[in-house]
């Protein structure tokens, strides 16, 4: 068939040529994403394109009069065809550490292949982690062009509530009909507000389960295994020892002051009010920060704090737990054990590490809906966003670039047989000027898998996300409207006492007490009440 197109002139050629281009490229992300499980899709596709070409052959005539007709019917579209409709930029918000120049680069790649599959070029900015939020929600409050965006840990119904994104209802049908075969209901629900659905959850882990990670090295100094640890009592002697050890290094290290505390709470969409034990059915909604669970741990932080177990100023730290890792100055901390997490953490750090499971698995609405890509209100063609969120949730190129940034820049194949990848010869995940965060983009699971990740992580993760213990709140979306001044008046409480309390600076016992006083003056249980209303009135109707 293929070899008929030299004889095929005006449209009938260009039609036949979109076909060969079309199994090309095809056939270029099958070998790509062999290990992805996309063959089904691939082969429907590919069907449709070969009977797309099989009806056009039993439909020809034969000789010059062929030629003739086609070549009339091309001049006649010729003059009738609209003038070409000029591409749409789409301007993409994400947070993570990338060189301005990479990132052009990487956004430069995408378009290539966005402005011929849907007419738009692309327009990436990051943004560091320390300055996301407060860039985001500038870009957010004025009227600076922003299509779309990830959130970290913003809520989409605060989001909504002021208006700054978009409901995306009126374009899954069309533009995202995609995305819409392709997450479940019970996910949208996580990113809704009433009927409106107003983001896309990335894919990814949808459940948690805390614990510690520890250099391998100085655990096999000590001579401890995975089995050993199972409490914080346990951790605490283990801690010690390697404190012993190793007197220049703390045993915890924050991730920026992200303490990652191990705990099965459902915070209800919100952190104020929450369920204190999501393994249990309990539906009772309490003060997080009363609960025997927190202030044990609390307590706990500070004891080891003044034992030199935890990095000093823990509060005001502004690095990474991996920089202050690379640079020798931690040797461990919590950190949540979803699928990947661990060795991927240990691939960017560039040595084994040891994790200690302190908790079950479990999933509560914040799994899904901490980390999902909105459309702004500011867009100017909301259309032409979604067909762009949609591009990056089903095409593994540009999920690739995504995610990976460009070959032989930003990684190399190892094993092209396998879509094994690593960091190209004298970078690391401290000097690659376009880091790479699988969890946060659309679609990581279309994209090559790295050196030391499981071949079948995302197998892994399904089942993980199956077997996790499901919260009885799941699903649930908080309205804060009828509360939000008390809301804003114990978040300011909160950013006084909470993160120092949890990061062992303040004591407890001198701290608790007052802070228990201010959340009450700026009225705590007025939040609670209305919680458990609204958590009781969606059980009934659930």
């Amino acid at each position: 068939m293929i070899h008929s197109l030299n004889l095929i002139a005006g449209e009938e050629q260009k039609r036949y040529a979109d076909i060969a281009k079309q199994i090309t490229c095809l056939e270029k992300r099958r070998r790509f994403m062999k290990k992805k499980k996309i063959a089904a899709c691939f082969l429907s596709v590919l069907l449709a394109v070969s009977a797309i070409g099989c009806g056009s052959q039993n439909n020809q005539s034969s000789g010059d009069d062929t030629l003739k007709e086609t070549d009339n019917t091309a001049s006649e579209t010729q003059t009738t065809e609209k003038p070409a409709e000029e591409p749409y930029t789409v301007k993409v918000m994400m947070f993570g550490d990338a060189s301005t120049e990479d990132t052009n680069l990487v956004a430069e790649e995408i378009t290539k292949i966005a402005k011929e599959e849907i007419n738009v070029n692309v327009e990436i900015l990051r943004v560091g982690f320390g300055s996301y939020g407060e860039q985001l929600n500038l870009a957010l409050s004025s009227n600076e062009k922003i299509d779309v965006f990830c959130t970290l840990g913003q809520s989409t119904t605060d989001l909504a509530d002021k208006g700054q994104i978009v409901p995306m209802n009126p374009y899954l049908d069309q533009e995202g009909k995609d995305i819409k075969a392709g997450i479940p209901e019970e996910d949208f629900k996580c990113a809704s507000v009433g009927e409106d659905i107003y983001g896309f959850p990335t894919v990814k882990e949808k459940a948690t389960n805390y614990g510690y990670i520890m250099l391998k090295s100085i655990a096999d100094e000590l001579g401890v295994s995975e089995d050993d640890i199972t409490n914080l009592d346990d951790l605490e002697t283990v801690m010690i020892k390697a404190k012993e050890l190793y007197p220049d290094r703390y045993p915890i290290g924050m991730d920026f002051t992200n303490v990652y505390m191990p705990t099965t709470n459902d915070n209800l969409d919100g952190g104020i009010g929450v369920l204190e034990d999501c393994l249990t059915d309990s539906t009772e909604v309490v003060n997080w920060f009363q609960t025997d669970t927190y202030v044990d741990f609390v307590n706990r932080m500070y004891q080891w704090a003044q034992m030199g177990l935890v990095q000093p100023d823990a509060s005001n730290n502004s690095e990474s737990r991996l920089s202050l890792m690379q640079a020798g100055k931690v040797m461990g901390g919590f950190m949540g054990f979803n699928p990947g997490n661990v060795e991927g953490f240990a691939s960017q750090l560039g040595q084994e590490l040891i994790s200690f499971k302190l908790c079950e698995p479990f999933s509560i609405t914040g799994h899904v809906s901490g980390v999902v890509w909105c459309i702004a209100n500011n867009s100017d063609n909301p259309a032409k966003a979604m067909e762009f969120l949609n591009l990056a949730y089903t095409n593994p190129e540009v999920s690739n670039l995504l995610v990976n940034g460009i070959e032989g820049r930003h990684y190399e194949i190892v094993d092209e047989e396998n879509g094994i990848i690593d960091y190209p010869e004298g970078v690391d995940a401290a000097t690659v000027a376009y880091s790479r965060l699988p969890w946060a983009w659309p679609n990581a699971a279309l994209t090559y898998n790295w050196v030391g990740e499981r071949e079948d992580q995302w197998d892994y993760l399904n089942e993980y996300n199956d077997k996790a213990h499901q919260s009885v709140a799941k699903g649930f979306k908080f309205n804060p409207l009828p509360v939000i001044n008390e809301i804003t008046a114990c978040s300011n409480v909160t950013a006084k006492f909470d993160v120092a309390l949890q990061c062992g600076v303040l004591n407890p016992e001198e701290t608790l007490d007052k802070f228990y006083k201010e959340l009450d003056d700026a009225g705590i249980q007025t939040i609670i009440d209305e919680k458990q209303k609204q958590l009781d009135e969606w059980l009934a109707n659930k």
